[in-house]
């Protein structure tokens, strides 16, 4: 399972990518992206993690964003 990385939210910020842009380009609520981006979703699946990280730039990895634990 994966955990987000604190740097996300700035990351994020400075490119200005909102919760609702990803949520439509993965297919899922912006509720669960929150969730996710504010570590209150802990068990976060290997594909969401790398859905993620694509849906915010195709260069971007899962050890980019994430951690595993």
């Amino acid at each position: 399972m994966y955990k987000i990385k604190p740097k996300v939210k700035e990351l994020l910020k400075n490119n200005k990518i909102t919760n609702r842009k990803i949520a439509y380009k993965l297919g899922v609520t912006e509720g669960y992206i929150s969730q996710i981006i504010n570590a209150r979703k802990l068990d976060i699946s290997k594909l969401m993690a790398y859905a993620f990280c694509k849906a915010i730039d195709s260069d971007l990895e899962i050890t980019d964003l994430f951690e595993i634990f």
